[in-house]
């Protein structure tokens, strides 16, 4: 259970993501998760930045798919001027609809990655699907109680991933 929770790669943000090394790693295929990965939860619509960024992944042939836990109504606003496929309402961490979103982008597991900002929703659906997860810091802080004690309950996580990564660089990181 707990290599569920353990991301692939974390990063500060979906701008300090090496796309070209997950290039060279044969991947392909993007699910994005939407809220506190590419905008704030309270942003409707894609910044500009994030309008460069999926202009720049899909000029560089990646296929690209949003795969939300959040509302119909929030994901088709956000993707309005994206038109790509999207799953709303994902109930991550089950995996069904990262399944489905391999089959519309018709690529395998090995070749996809999903980027989120949550390790109980995001990364444990990658990992049960058996596909690459990368997890974001999150854009903004929510102020709900419940997704403060998420927060909390994943430090020790993210603690573990830094630890591993020490040991595997020899205290260098």
């Amino acid at each position: 259970m707990l290599g569920y929770l353990m991301p692939d790669i974390i990063y500060k943000s979906v701008y300090d993501i090496d796309f070209d090394s997950l290039r060279e790693k044969n991947i392909n295929g993007i699910i994005f998760d939407i809220d506190n990965t590419l905008v704030s939860y309270k942003q409707e619509k894609p910044t500009e930045n994030v309008n460069e960024l999926m202009d720049r992944l899909k000029s560089a042939g990646f296929s690209i798919c949003f795969v939300s836990n959040n509302s119909k109504e929030r994901v088709d606003i956000f993707n309005g001027e994206f038109k790509y496929f999207s799953f709303p309402d994902a109930k991550k961490p089950f995996t069904r609809y990262i399944k489905e979103a391999l089959k519309v982008m018709e690529i395998s597991g090995q070749n996809a990655v999903l980027i989120g900002d949550q390790l109980f929703t995001d990364v444990a659906a990658a990992k049960k699907a058996k596909i690459m997860a990368i997890l974001v810091t999150p854009i903004e802080p929510v102020e709900t109680l419940f997704f403060k004690f998420k927060r909390f309950m994943e430090k020790p996580f993210i603690k573990r991933y830094y630890r591993r990564l020490k040991k595997k660089y020899g205290g260098k990181i």
